[in-house]
């Protein structure tokens, strides 16, 4: 005998069974819906199944996402795990699946139980129900139990419950789900926010400028890291080596190769290699490493305070601005093709340039002029030099300069989130 039956129909017209029948469901509303990661969710509701039914055995499984299902528990009436394989009625749960109604087989003489498939007749699964477990129309899996004859055979009031019962396990198992992500999604966040304060730990702080000379660098990400970089680092005679750097995309991976190659920058410099070796170790490094069609662009140059000039290796990085005087822009060309594109890739060192008292030199990565407005439009090169033209004009200090700029960036940008990561530094002779 074979029935189907709606999931919510727990009605049998007998008092008392109906009495029970709520009384159980409303236990297992109160167990099921506690807060549980799904593995423990998904245990409860087929222990719970198999104590509403009395059936001997329980599996519950469920589906991957190209649909096929797959045993995920599987208990007997003692709490025991069964192991897999595990020969079950698999035409039952196909059936199930498919019609996405619960089905409940008892009759031992039914012709059509009796050819269902050699596991009924090596077990003598002559009592089965199976329920399929859906949420919001989205079918996740089927809760199956069985018995045999002598054991126990299931009633139109166990199959009324086991059918209303599927519903709850569908929710309490999707609950456990959401309650994992969120966990997943908490853990994560912390962890970027310590990525985010190591990070933010790596960049200077209070550069102390060489006489002479004054500097400010910030750096702003688009998500809790960032792929770009900036250091003003002493090299112990005088001078100092000024960085702005940008690895191809942004957020954790990215910062991963922006700290790699910070450390790597630190100790060349630390080993007195001159500006080019510097870069060629680094593009050796990150040819090898980064993947594919990932790079970086570095612009690295040596301040010189006594000689008052500025030489450099721009490798693929947007060519910093030197402003003179109240107009006069000048943009550096590069001297070599991005970092860890090119094994034998070549990096030439530009001639001093020669600073003077008020010059202004910005560096910065693309994501200071590819920022857009809420409308959707670009803020742009244009805008950005003659920011930086009317700030250094008005600005003394070179942190001045930098707020100035940075700030009419982020007017135009008002209610739209950054699009890149924006970082800059700004050199002013005095």
């Amino acid at each position: 005998m074979t029935q189907t039956r709606s999931r919510w129909d727990i009605l049998t017209g007998d008092t008392e069974r109906d009495r029970r029948n709520v009384e159980i469901l409303l236990e297992s509303v109160e167990g099921l819906y506690l807060p549980r990661e799904s593995h423990d969710a998904i245990r409860h509701a087929l222990e719970r199944a198999i104590e509403v039914s009395g059936a001997q055995r329980g599996i519950l499984l469920l589906a991957d996402p190209a649909g096929n299902l797959a045993i995920h528990s599987a208990c007997d009436s003692q709490g025991s795990n069964l192991a897999t394989p595990l020969a079950y009625s698999k035409s039952v749960v196909a059936r199930v699946w498919e019609s996405n109604r619960a089905e409940i087989m008892v009759d031992a003489e039914d012709q059509e139980l009796a050819s269902l498939g050699q596991s009924i007749r090596d077990l003598r699964l002559l009592s089965i129900m199976a329920t399929p477990l859906s949420v919001k129309n989205e079918r996740i899996g089927v809760l199956y139990v069985d018995s045999t004859v002598q054991a126990k055979e299931f009633t139109r009031g166990d199959f009324a419950v086991f059918s209303a019962l599927g519903g709850m396990v569908a929710i309490a198992i999707e609950n456990g789900r959401l309650l994992e992500e969120r966990a997943a999604r908490e853990r994560m966040a912390r962890e970027l926010a310590v990525a985010r304060e190591i990070q933010q730990g790596l960049f200077p702080t209070n550069i102390e400028s060489p006489s002479g000379f004054d500097i400010a660098a910030e750096g702003r990400a688009c998500e809790e890291t960032s792929g770009d970089y900036y250091d003003a680092i002493p090299l112990g005679d005088g001078r100092m080596a000024l960085v702005v750097g940008d690895v191809s995309g942004h957020g954790l991976g990215a910062a991963l190769f922006m700290t790699q190659t910070r450390a790597l920058l630190h100790s060349f410099l630390r080993a007195d290699l001159d500006l080019q070796g510097v870069v060629r170790n680094l593009n050796a490094f990150l040819e090898r490493d980064m993947p594919l069609n990932a790079f970086m662009t570095l612009f690295l140059a040596v301040l010189d305070p006594e000689a008052r000039t500025l030489q450099y290796v721009n490798a693929g990085h947007n060519p910093p601005l030197h402003v003179r005087g109240t107009a006069d822009v000048d943009a550096w060309a590069r001297t070599g093709p991005l970092l860890g594109v090119l094994d034998d890739a070549v990096f030439e060192l530009s001639e001093p340039v020669a600073l003077q008292s008020g010059d202004v030199v910005m560096l910065y990565t693309d994501g200071i002029f590819e920022a857009h407005s809420a409308a959707g439009e670009m803020y742009g090169e244009t805008r950005f030099r003659e920011s930086l033209v009317a700030h250094a004009a008005a600005q003394p200090r070179a942190q001045g300069i930098l707020d100035g700029v940075l700030q009419d960036m982020s007017q135009f940008c008002v209610g739209r989130a950054l699009d890149d990561d924006v970082t800059s530094l700004v050199l002013r002779v005095d």
